[in-house]
């Protein structure tokens, strides 16, 4: 969800200039990266025959700290490390802005997207964007012989894959059923209100909590999106996440070990096949 989020934040924070330099495509450094940057070769070649100036742009990222990729990796001192700092990395986005570490969007960490973006008029950007969903449509059939309308296309695949696989890969993987029978046990003897023994489910019980927390105070304000909290005001919330994602650690350890490898296997089949 927070991945998603972001990728529609950005879409609408990067990107102003329209003619800077075409920049030198980076080495691949991760799944679908080489297929991106063949696909925005040819967006850009499809963009110069309707007669708009595209340059090829794929967003970095933040780089992953060593204790994330032990963490995703199912490394339990790492795991535990992030946690007692970040907690599940919600309401640590109010305390740490600044840090994407925390899960808090740092636009200047994706890079600059150097095309026509919040600078053109209306008229100028439906035409550039029915030209631009053309192209990417036509890119990703020549290089990964898929089907997509457009960005958001491609979000509803990614979605619908990720979904497809945790169902059968981590909800319907044995082991991690029975490990999820233990965890879940466990979580209820400290008063945690479980709903659902599926393991996708009990790994995304934290964040969800949270997550509708942040809902809350944005109705709260008047703004069912992302709601504006200063730090001083996030760190009581963080404190009692920190609590429970520690708390959820000590009675999955076993649990995530397996389960957090298995996912991230998932996300990056996702990442492969529908990348962008």
């Amino acid at each position: 969800m927070r991945a998603f989020m972001a990728a529609l934040a950005l879409a609408v924070l990067t990107g102003c200039a329209t003619d800077m330099p075409e920049p030198a495509a980076p080495s691949a450094t991760g799944a679908g990266q080489e297929a991106k940057w063949k696909m925005e070769r040819l967006k850009a070649d499809c963009m110069k025959q309707k007669g708009f100036k595209y340059t090829p742009f794929v967003m970095s990222g933040p780089k992953e700290t060593e204790a994330q990729k032990k963490m995703a990796a199912g490394d339990y001192a790492a795991t535990k490390e992030v946690r007692a700092k970040y907690g599940y990395r919600i309401f640590s986005q109010f305390v740490y802005p600044n840090d994407s570490a925390s899960g808090a969007l740092v636009v200047e960490e994706y890079g600059e997207d150097p095309n026509p973006g919040v600078r053109m008029n209306k008229t100028q950007f439906n035409a550039y964007k029915k030209a631009e969903d053309a192209c990417m449509s036509k890119a990703f059939k020549a290089v990964l012989n898929k089907d997509v309308k457009n960005r958001m296309d491609v979000f509803k695949m990614q979605a619908e894959l990720k979904k497809q696989l945790t169902t059968r890969r981590l909800d319907g993987d044995a082991e991690l059923v029975r490990l999820a029978a233990t965890f879940g046990d466990c979580l209820k003897g400290k008063g945690y209100a479980i709903t659902s023994l599926k393991p996708s489910d009990l790994a995304g019980r934290g964040e969800k909590a949270m997550l509708a927390q942040v809902t809350k105070i944005g109705k709260e304000q008047g703004d069912e999106s992302w709601p504006d909290i200063m730090a001083a005001q996030a760190r009581p919330y963080l404190a009692k996440e920190i609590k429970d994602a520690l708390e959820d650690l000590e009675c999955g350890k076993e649990f995530y070990v397996r389960y957090s490898p298995m996912s991230t296997a998932v996300d990056q089949e996702v990442e492969a096949q529908f990348p962008l």
